[in-house]
């Protein structure tokens, strides 16, 4: 057996922000993977986007030699018990998730959501069968080991970019998890996986983690019971305990779909809404148009050279920031409080803007 442990990458992982669930910030996760070795690591919070920022901003923050694959993704548990863990693997596939969180949410009161499998048809199922843009995986819990009816449904609409998780957390006999999964797998067609269902980024957080599982539920800590974990295993294991514990194929595949997962949050740029561009316009020229009118109605006799030379050297700035919609919405608004007799006044460094001035904001 070789001495060098395998690579892994680990899936399932719960930050704080998937509330009185994870107990570890997403910093204490992103660095613990690299000082472990982890080829990447998936931060995917219940139903929520909230923990991926810090997590990418502690992964920008190592060093060269230490650098993580960060991957971005959700889990998500629909109303009749299925449980899957949702990975981005382009920008579209982003937005996909974003979609399907933001209509999950809005299906239910503030701090929980509901999704059914057809909600997770109509947001995922529009994707290239060669190059999908979500990748899943399902964790089926103890009672839905033997679910053929949702694997065959998973392979049916998801096929070729499915995996079975394989979360071994010596809660039970393992080699009888795995012979049933595997079985599983079989059946209906999709591979297995290796992940660790990730609650914390160190064995010594179980107690807070006890904690957090008691203040969900509502009970004392000592009433709490089997709603606790039955050990401290949901934490970044190192490489060598996961080969005692899982198959080498299981391990592999946790590479293969980490490196099928190409999306990072750097590939984001905010899109600002264009309802207020008239047909025919961009921004820019529609910006343009509205300080060169308003500099007539300022200076009815013309402006000075220096006026003007302070508005062309405004409006370069302002488009080389891509800030025009800015000014826009705000001519907007001050518009409209002007219409409705509204008082308002311009604030801030930009309140001796020549370009404000000409727009009527200050």
């Amino acid at each position: 057996m070789s001495a060098v442990p395998p690579p892994y990458a680990e899936l399932h992982c719960l930050s704080n922000f998937s509330f009185l669930r994870g107990a570890s910030h997403a910093k204490e996760l992103v660095q613990t993977a690299s000082e472990l070795g982890y080829q990447a690591l998936a931060i995917t919070d219940e139903c929520t986007m909230s923990g991926v920022v810090r997590a990418f901003e502690a992964a920008n923050g190592l060093p060269p030699e230490k650098r993580l694959q960060l991957i971005i993704g959700t889990e998500i548990i629909t109303e009749d018990g299925l449980k899957l863990v949702l990975l981005a693997t382009t920008h579209r596939g982003y937005t996909q998730l974003c979609q399907l969180i933001t209509r999950g949410r809005r299906a239910a009161p503030k701090g929980q959501y509901r999704l059914s499998r057809q909600d997770v048809l109509e947001e995922l199922l529009d994707t290239p069968p060669d190059a999908p843009d979500v990748l899943l995986l399902w964790c089926p819990d103890d009672e839905q080991r033997d679910d053929r009816d949702s694997g065959h449904w998973l392979q049916q609409h998801f096929a070729g970019r499915c995996w079975i998780g394989v979360e071994l957390l010596f809660e039970s006999c393992h080699q009888r998890l795995l012979e049933e999964l595997r079985a599983l797998s079989q059946d209906c067609g999709m591979p297995l996986t290796a992940c660790g269902d990730v609650h914390m980024h160190r064995r010594g957080r179980r107690a807070l983690a006890d904690t957090l599982t008691a203040i969900r539920i509502g009970k004392p800590l000592c009433a709490a019971g089997a709603a606790l974990s039955v050990n401290g295993e949901r934490h970044l294991r190192h490489r060598e305990v996961l080969r005692r514990v899982y198959p080498a194929d299981l391990l592999a595949a946790s590479v293969h779909i980490a490196r099928r997962c190409r999306f990072t949050l750097d590939q984001l740029n905010y899109t600002y809404p264009r309802e207020l561009v008239p047909d025919g316009h961009t921004p820019t020229s529609y910006l343009r148009q509205l300080t060169m009118a308003g500099m007539a109605r300022r200076w009815p006799d013309g402006a000075s050279e220096s006026v003007r030379q302070q508005v062309e050297h405004e409006l370069a700035l302002i488009a080389e920031l891509q800030y025009e919609a800015f000014f826009l919405t705000v001519e907007d608004v001050v518009a409209f409080a002007r219409r409705q007799q509204i008082l308002c006044q311009g604030r801030g460094s930009a309140a001796n803007s020549a370009v404000c001035y000409c727009l009527g904001i200050t």
